[in-house]
């Protein structure tokens, strides 16, 4: 049986570092989310779906991203799927947060 390039666990890799981190707010905000889509009420995504989501990303893209933007990533794309939103709604959506916090022309060096 052939191993995902995910599938890491017995692999060597050298000793671990056991720091604790803080978390950033963007990944609160990830994980916040993911809690509520697939939480008794909504329903909307499964952690298993939230899994082959991001186990489905291709190796490049799977080892590129950190931990909560995988989770953010895949989220996006099973919403996709779903017909939650379509990808053009999302990219609107983003170029609009985007633009709300670029700084005035005035202000730019």
């Amino acid at each position: 049986m052939t191993r995902g390039y995910h599938d890491i666990g017995g692999a060597p890799a050298g000793e671990i570092p056991i720091v604790e981190l803080p978390w950033l707010q963007w990944e609160k905000q990830v994980e916040a989310i993911r809690n509520l889509l697939g939480d008794g009420t909504r329903r909307m995504m499964s952690l298993d779906e939230l899994r082959r989501g991001f186990e489905s990303f291709g190796e490049d893209k799977y080892r590129s991203y950190s931990f909560y933007r995988r989770r953010l990533e895949a989220m996006v794309d099973i919403l996709i799927e779903k017909d939650v939103f379509s990808r053009a709604e999302y990219e609107a959506a983003v170029a609009r947060a985007r633009a709300a916090f670029e700084p005035p022309p005035e202000c730019t060096p």
